[in-house]
């Protein structure tokens, strides 16, 4: 009787650094439909384990077609690896979508094998960082002199941002350096040039925008409402 091959899913292996087509021992999936938009949602998480390194992976997949609905027939979206290693999760809800689509695109390009993909959208993503920290908000039209057009104003590039950011002690000379390397790389990568960027460079391009991200808003957030309570307990003694 011949032996039956158990069934497997295509996910990115951290350890080997690599797509492997992982062995299934378990799935669950969920449907449903949204209570306020009714749009349908599905979603499967795989559990299994490399070929190779035999490291536990547990991936997951959404569903972007449905048959009968919107296509004529269901699609998944390609298995995102979320253990071990999942994406970075960050806690302040000051940080813009640009910046944490990016960072979503760009972990995605690397678990693909897409290092120089990975590089543009690091890159695009503390782009935005440096907009959205330095820029002033455009004046509403109403609030604009009536006799003086207002000019568009010129975004501010990566290179630029980055000096401002250190020359206004957002971050320190180290996180200035570090910067440096992921704008050489971006720029390399944006640029038709025939460049190769190894895993274990974006990786590391990876953590330190990561790191930035971290630094500029959630530790922010964190370092305020600690602040907060401290002046409230200092407020309280004194009543």
């Amino acid at each position: 009787m011949a032996t039956k091959t158990p069934p497997t899913f295509i996910v990115d292996c951290p350890d080997c650094k690599a797509k492997v087509a992982a062995t299934e021992s378990g799935r669950a999936e969920r449907f449903f439909t949204d209570d306020d938009s009714g749009q349908p949602y599905g979603m499967r998480v795989f559990v299994g384990n490399c070929p190779k390194c035999h490291l536990i992976l547990v991936g997951e997949s959404d569903q972007v077609d449905f048959e009968n609905i919107d296509a004529p027939e269901d699609r998944w979206s390609d298995i995102v690896r979320v253990y071990p290693k999942p994406p970075k999760v960050f806690s302040s809800w000051h940080i813009p979508n640009v910046v944490s689509d990016s960072l979503t695109e760009a972990d995605r390009s690397l678990q693909a094998g897409a290092n120089i993909a990975a590089c543009v959208m690091l890159g695009r993503a503390l782009e935005a960082l440096c907009r959205d920290i330095l820029e002033e908000p455009t004046p509403k039209k109403d609030d604009a002199p009536a006799a003086t057009p207002t000019k568009p104003k010129k975004k501010i590039m990566l290179g630029e941002g980055l000096r401002r950011l250190r020359d206004t002690k957002v971050i320190d000379d180290r996180l200035y350096d570090w910067s440096q390397q992921l704008h050489a790389f971006r720029n390399l990568a944006a640029h038709p040039e025939d460049i190769s960027i190894s895993r274990n460079d974006a990786e590391d391009l990876q953590t330190f925008v990561n790191a930035i991200v971290e630094y500029v808003y959630d530790l922010a957030d964190r370092y305020k409402e600690f602040k907060e309570r401290v002046d409230a307990r200092a407020k309280r003694k004194k009543s």
